[in-house]
Formats: C-alpha cells, structure tokens, sequence
C-alpha cells in the first residue's frame, strides 16, 4: 500500500476524531481509504470526512491529500 501525504509538509501520518474529540492514527492510501495505524484499532464512530496532519495545522479532505 502507497500511503497518501500531507499537500503542507510531506508526512505521511495524519489522525481523524471522533464526537468526544478522540484522534485515531490512521495512513491514507493511493486508493484514498483511510486505514488506523493499529490494525486492531477499529474506525467506528470516526468522522472519516476529514483528516489532521500530525506533522502540521493543515486538515480537510482526504481526497486533497498528494500521491507520490
């Protein structure tokens, strides 16, 4: 899996929240699902619409993210 960065700084790494504001790890692939960093981890009750970039302020749509 090709793992999607971050269109700012290049990380790979970014994290998505729940209601409580929770973050979750998670990578986005070349195929833009969006996969926790925990493979046990489960993505119920995460808003997958937007992601934050744990290397910087930008967040927004996984589908802005940079393929390299």
């Amino acid at each position: 899996m090709k793992k999607l960065l971050c269109p700012q700084c290049k990380v790979g790494i970014f994290c998505v929240k729940d209601a409580q504001g929770n973050r979750l790890p998670v990578y986005v692939s070349d195929q833009g699902e969006i996969v926790p960093k925990d493979e046990t981890a489960s993505l119920a009750g995460y808003d997958l619409s937007e992601v934050y970039c744990l290397g910087c302020s930008w967040h927004g749509s996984p589908k802005r993210l940079v393929k390299y």
